[in-house]
């Protein structure tokens, strides 16, 4: 269910860099939250109308389950800043994160629909992962 949308400059991520940075952002995702990194999903798209704003090199548009925490959401927002700071020519002043939440009873996975994040019926889906 997350998936993240990073819009990127031409310049600043090489199209072999994609699936480190990925994986970094499956990771973060993971950490933070807990959910099964087979449900991540991350699309770049290549900014080559030059259509981001002039402070911004990567903009990601994350959609979420709802039910995170404030704390939770600061931290997905921080550790994305660096992890795609370590991996690109952004800085991490110049990477924006908008995050959007999505009621879990609205997305299925795997034909499923998702758990509430922290209800009893979330462990035997993190299970999935393993």
């Amino acid at each position: 269910m997350p998936f993240y949308h990073a819009i990127v400059r031409p310049e600043v991520l090489a199209p072999a860099d994609r699936e480190a940075l990925s994986k970094d952002v499956t990771n973060v995702h993971c950490d933070v939250t807990g959910a099964p990194r087979t449900f991540v999903h991350v699309l770049y798209t290549v900014d080559d109308a030059n259509r981001l704003p002039d402070d911004i090199d990567v903009l990601y548009r994350a959609n979420i389950r709802s039910g995170r925490t404030t704390e939770q959401k600061a931290e997905l927002t921080t550790r994305l800043q660096n992890a795609t700071a370590e991996r690109t020519s952004a800085s991490a002043s110049r990477v924006a994160i908008h995050i959007e939440e999505t009621e879990a009873s609205f997305v299925m996975e795997g034909g499923s629909l998702l758990p509430e994040p922290g209800s009893p019926e979330e462990e035997a889906w993190k299970a999935l992962d393993t």
